[in-house]
């Protein structure tokens, strides 16, 4: 059988996966670009005039057609054969049903995998707060999934369709680098369908061996930056010639300021830079508030609870 296209782009990798499988299951010659090198081939001149965004896979096919979006590409495999059905719906409620969890994958959890993890991998920047509420929204999301899943072996139907290939893909990430093995526990039924979906020949063949997660990926610390020194420029004396002293009326010179009572405390034992910086790289707890705990220096510092007058109209 005659090839349909190429599909361009890493060949390890989550969103290069999906079309690969699909071929896989529907007998589709689809060829591929196993020595594709990220961060070069797609930064090329012919390349971006060809995909301005840059972003892989893509795929060129016939007749100038080309497709850039992973989901995309793996439907347009789908409709390059005579099966498609089985993948794609053979209902217009089978195939709404797939189109809800397709979308749900895509629209939903992998932004908040890719937020939760992205920065431990070095691809986001490390911001705690984002961090948090992306793990927040991440493990809502898969608590979804496990309560669907509870009575289910596959999401729609009884046999893979194009909402297994898509969700499973999108879940190697977060089994990867994220749910330990108390997280698998707790999230059962994910874990179970993630591992009979892998187990599928079709998909085994694509991912290969699969290693879950044993801890989870932590951010790396920031470099610390080198101070350059800058030579001073050498100080050239200058010869100040003996003028004849006249005599002025001085300025007032203006009274020293008071000193600040606080000037007048003992160095403390728990610099606030300190503080800060282990707060703002580390879970708030238990990291950070062991930290305060058994670093608080009572003697410099003080805990303040204040009661606002209209409290309950605080956002």
């Amino acid at each position: 059988m005659a090839s349909i296209g190429t599909l361009i782009g890493p060949v390890v990798s989550l969103r290069n996966y999906k079309a690969r499988i699909v071929a896989n299951l529907l007998g589709v010659n689809l060829a591929l670009t196993p020595d594709f090198e990220m961060g070069k081939d797609n930064k090329t001149p012919e390349f971006l005039a060809k995909f301005p965004l840059g972003k892989v896979p893509v795929f060129e096919g016939a007749n100038d057609f080309s497709l850039t979006d992973s989901s995309a590409i793996a439907y347009y495999v789908a409709m390059k054969s005579s099966n498609s059905a089985e993948l794609l719906g053979r209902t217009d409620e089978e195939r709404a049903e797939i189109m809800q969890f397709s979308f749900f994958a895509e629209a939903d959890y992998s932004p908040a995998q890719a937020g939760a993890i992205y920065p431990a991998l070095g691809y986001m920047q490390f911001v705690k707060p984002a961090v948090q509420a992306a793990e927040e929204q991440l493990m809502r999301f898969i608590g979804v999934l496990n309560t669907v899943l509870l009575d289910r072996t596959f999401l729609v139907g009884e046999r893979v369709t194009m909402a297994d290939i898509i969700v499973t893909c999108g879940l190697t990430m977060a089994f990867t680098h994220y749910l330990t093995a108390a997280d698998r526990k707790q999230f059962r039924n994910v874990t179970r369908y993630f591992k009979t979906m892998i187990a599928q020949p079709a998909f085994k063949s694509v991912i290969g061996e699969f290693k879950f997660c044993e801890n989870r990926t932590a951010p790396a610390a920031p470099a610390k930056k080198e101070k350059k020194k800058v030579e001073q420029p050498k100080k050239v004396e200058k010869k100040v010639e003996k003028k004849v002293e006249v005599e002025e009326e001085e300025e007032e010179k203006p009274a020293p300021k008071p000193k600040s009572l606080l000037d007048s405390l003992p160095p403390t034992s728990m610099p606030l830079d300190s503080w800060k910086r282990f707060y703002s790289n580390n879970e708030t707890k238990p990291d950070a508030m062991n930290w305060l705990w058994e670093n608080f220096d009572a003697d410099g510092y003080s805990f303040w609870k204040v009661d606002y007058k209209y409290n309950d109209e605080l956002a």
